[in-house]
């Protein structure tokens, strides 16, 4: 068996997690950690779930089990946040990552969200300011974004899915506590001109598949430890492009309805969501985040020789390291 400790939650495997080894533990008490964490099993998945209450393009839901079937990556079984199932696909030797990019992402969103737990389709990186989210529709060029700050000298904690602590707090307007981030899946996938303007070609790439972008891969945990510390999210930027390419950057505060707007966009599976916290406890969180998280629109000209002045637009956001 493989233990982690993978951001707010333990896990237990019977499969192998290659980009988790920085968040592989041998805990002190074996039992112990694993009484609490999630336990994930290579077993049959059922090809459908009896009378489900729900159901997406991809997945079902029926009380406390979740069901994805995904095709040739596979099926996965997530039962009350405390157990995975996974039947892998008949493609799962040749094609190992499609089983894997499903798991980190959607299935972990499942076992997030029955555990009290919200994640966000956002990339994020830890600032002087406190961990910055960043979000955007497919394309918008989180992605890029983040490989730009991390070449800067700002540690990454997720590119596709970062962990929100305490739904439940988030839902009452008279909370107060700090929002908490916790670090996803340590990778970052960029175009191979992206690492090249980036300076990042010392880094341990690998040619991974991608849905739109030929991408690479960079497990984070190669040389020295990546940031698996949480810490208070500090503000949320939707990434926005501008429609004049010679056009300067421009970083503006959004509230009421566009800063709903976008804290909704940064959810991640949001028909998901609102399965399994209903729409008052999904409307909640949403309302309740924007009213305690400043939101940002970055509107931007694309291009990497135009990165510098996006960079320099979110100076105000990134404390004294930008």
């Amino acid at each position: 068996m493989y233990r982690y400790r993978h951001g707010a939650f333990g896990l237990v495997s019977d499969l192998a997690l290659p980009d988790l080894v920085s968040d592989a533990v041998v805990p002190a008490d074996p039992a112990d950690f694993d009484a609490g964490a999630v336990r994930l099993r290579l077993r049959p998945v059922p090809q459908t779930l009896s009378d489900p209450d729900k159901t997406g393009l991809l997945w079902q839901v029926a009380g406390d089990e979740v069901l994805f079937s995904l095709g040739e990556a596979g099926r996965y079984l997530v039962r009350g946040g405390q157990s995975i199932e996974v039947a892998p696909g008949p493609d799962h030797d040749s094609h190992p990552d499609r089983l894997l990019n499903w798991l980190y992402g959607s299935v972990f969103a499942a076992v997030l969200l029955q555990r009290g737990l919200m994640p966000l389709h956002v990339a994020s990186l830890r600032t002087a300011a406190g961990l910055l989210a960043i979000t955007g529709p497919s394309g918008a060029g989180k992605s890029t974004m983040a490989g730009a700050l991390l070449s800067r000298g700002h540690a990454l904690l997720a590119d596709d899915l970062l962990q929100i602590d305490d739904v439940a707090g988030l839902m009452r307007p008279e909370s107060g506590t700090a929002v908490t981030g916790w670090p996803g899946v340590p990778r970052l996938r960029l175009s191979d001109e992206a690492i090249a303007a980036f300076g990042l070609g010392h880094g341990n790439w690998v040619p991974v598949e991608g849905r739109n972008k030929s991408g690479a891969l960079l497990p984070l945990g190669g040389e020295g430890r990546p940031d698996r510390a949480p810490g208070p999210l500090a503000a949320l930027v939707e990434l926005a492009a501008a429609s004049d390419a010679e056009a300067p950057a421009r970083l503006e505060r959004l509230t009421g309805l566009d800063a709903i707007r976008a804290i909704h966009g940064a959810l991640y599976r949001p028909g998901l969501s609102q399965a399994l916290l209903g729409v008052v406890g999904l409307r909640a969180f949403t309302f309740n985040l924007t009213a305690r998280l400043p939101v940002w629109r970055l509107t931007r000209p694309l291009g990497f020789d135009r990165i510098d002045a996006g960079i320099n637009a979110l100076a105000p956001l990134l404390g004294r390291q930008g």
